[in-house]
């Protein structure tokens, strides 16, 4: 495992990411042929954190939902759906706050 000079990632082989998710060779090529995970460079085989991070994600729905390969793509993607439009809100919250002011009638 070695560190990205371009970036601050971690970058692994397909040995050391089967090694660090826990899971078996097989399920993880699984994974890749679903494409819920991607080479970040095709022809070498090289893995990021962000790549380890969504395929512990993956195993942990496995384990606590039974669910098959097909069935953890579609999850994870529409999970990262909700957190996008969760953080669309948050924006939009943000650049449309109102300060509310009580205003007593005068007598």
């Amino acid at each position: 495992m070695k560190h990205s000079p371009e970036l601050t990632d971690i970058i692994m082989s397909l040995d050391e990411l089967i090694s660090a998710c826990g899971q078996e060779r097989q399920w993880v090529i699984a994974l890749i042929e679903e494409s819920i995970i991607e080479y970040d460079v095709p022809d070498s085989e090289q893995f990021s954190g962000y790549q380890l991070t969504t395929v512990r994600r993956a195993s942990r729905l496995s384990r606590d939902f039974d669910a098959s390969v097909p069935a953890l793509g579609l999850i994870i993607e529409l999970l990262d759906e909700i957190e996008q439009l969760r953080q669309f809100k948050r924006q939009y919250d943000a650049d449309n706050a109102m300060i509310e002011v009580e205003v007593s009638s005068l007598k």
